[in-house]
């Protein structure tokens, strides 16, 4: 898939996931207008909490969807912050730190992208824990229901063709692309129950344990 075809998918899921916190920020406005400005504890309420989620959602993305710096760096406190204001509910995100607390952006966006994936990949939610290094990203969760879609995965691994690309499925796409930008393989282990990911730098290569 080309690279404008792809640009359109990213354009139309911002759009989508941003719709939503924008237009009940409007709706609270709308509320305070109706009441000649005299603001409540519900109206105020409602445009913080959609602010709140639009700006989460905007940080995850520009790391996500983002140019990745090759210099830069992001800390294992800010990214908890960004994953944490980002998913709450049943689906959640714990990272493991590691080396000097900090990670190259580029291992960033790998793992904010993988993130997006198992998202996609526990209808139900689930708790998945993040490692991240210069060598490899893993990521992993357990006692949760897996249905992880076969095509995009397959596509993640050995750069398959997916059938219906879509905005909703966009991730697995830029993941693809991200890795082979930079030269890493992927290693997958699901079950029912469980799943597993890793992505491996050129010069790693230690496979996920069976």
């Amino acid at each position: 898939m080309n690279e404008p075809a792809i640009a359109a998918l990213v354009s139309a899921r911002l759009c989508h996931d941003l719709i939503s916190p924008i237009g009940a920020i409007g709706n609270g406005l709308e509320l305070l207008q109706m009441s000649d400005g005299r603001a409540g504890a519900a109206e105020l309420g409602l445009i913080s909490e959609s602010l709140g989620t639009a700006l989460a959602r905007l940080r995850f993305y520009r790391v996500a969807f983002g140019p990745a710096d090759t210099e830069a760096r992001q800390s294992f406190d800010e990214a908890r912050q960004i994953t944490d204001a980002m998913f709450h509910g049943r689906f959640g995100v714990d990272w493991a730190e590691t080396g000097d607390g900090a990670m190259p952006r580029a291992v960033a966006q790998l793992a904010y992208l993988a993130i997006l994936c198992f998202e996609r990949s526990l209808p139900m939610g689930g708790a998945v824990r993040v490692a991240a290094t210069t060598g490899a990203v893993e990521l992993a969760a357990e006692g949760c229901r897996v249905a992880a879609p076969a095509d995009l995965w397959l596509h993640v691994v050995s750069g398959a063709r997916v059938a219906e690309p879509r905005p909703d499925n966009v991730q697995f796409l830029l993941l693809r692309h991200a890795m082979a930008a930079r030269g890493y393989r992927a290693e997958r282990r699901f079950s029912e129950t469980a799943a597993a990911l890793r992505l491996i730098a050129p010069a790693v290569s230690r496979a996920i344990p069976a």
